[in-house]
């Protein structure tokens, strides 16, 4: 199946406290992201309701280039083809640690005031990778993006990085930007809209007809 990669480095998105409970959050409703690089531009919706996730990217033509089902309790992840009428299940796992101390974590003190609301600076530095990425972060209450980036942090090196961070529960990068070490920008994601609203359980669920793929390995 074609389109079976989790997003890069969105991604901008949400953090907040961990909790056992099943309900990872109260929130509910569509964050609406817009993903820029170099060569092109596309845009993400991160749709969430009590534990499920629906994360879709499209491009510039508004043409579908992944969706993704995600179960932060069951730690599920569905990736799903529209043209092809069909899904496959993701591998997942934790973050993992970088060998080498090739990783540099600093939480500045820089502020920025991104939509109203006042954002500090983190950055995380891979000099293996040559590349650094600053998270405009606010505290807020979407516990669901620290699970999500967990289950994805093996599948997208950007999540993995972002999950590297310590102490970083009760916040969220409204705005991230990824250069090299020569301050050449390589990509930028930043939220464009929250949009808190009732969600149907169908969105969530892989719709009628569609072909499982089994994984070969």
């Amino acid at each position: 199946m074609r389109n079976f990669y989790i997003l890069p480095i969105l991604i901008v998105l949400f953090f907040s406290k961990s909790v056992a409970a099943p309900k990872i959050d109260k929130f509910e409703g569509t964050i609406n992201l817009v993903k820029q690089t170099v060569f092109d531009t596309s845009y993400i919706s991160v749709s969430v309701k009590g534990d499920m996730i629906r994360l879709e990217q499209w491009d510039k033509h508004k043409r579908n280039i992944s969706t993704y089902l995600i179960d932060v309790n069951k730690e599920l992840v569905l990736a799903l083809s529209p043209q092809k009428k069909m899904f496959t299940q993701v591998r997942v796992g934790n973050a993992h640690s970088v060998s080498g101390g090739s990783i540099e974590v600093l939480k500045t003190e820089n502020t920025m005031e991104i939509n109203g609301v006042i954002c500090y600076q983190w950055r995380v530095k891979d000099r293996v990778k040559n590349t650094e990425v600053a998270y405009w972060v606010a505290n807020k209450n979407y516990a669901f993006f620290e699970k999500m980036v967990r289950l994805l942090a093996r599948t997208e090196e950007s999540f993995n990085l972002f999950a590297l961070i310590p102490n970083n529960t009760g916040f969220f990068p409204l705005l991230t930007v990824e250069r090299t070490h020569l301050r050449k920008e390589k990509l930028r994601v930043s939220v464009t809209g929250i949009k808190p609203a009732k969600l149907n359980d169908n969105l969530f669920r892989v719709p009628h007809g569609y072909e499982e793929v089994k994984r070969t390995s």
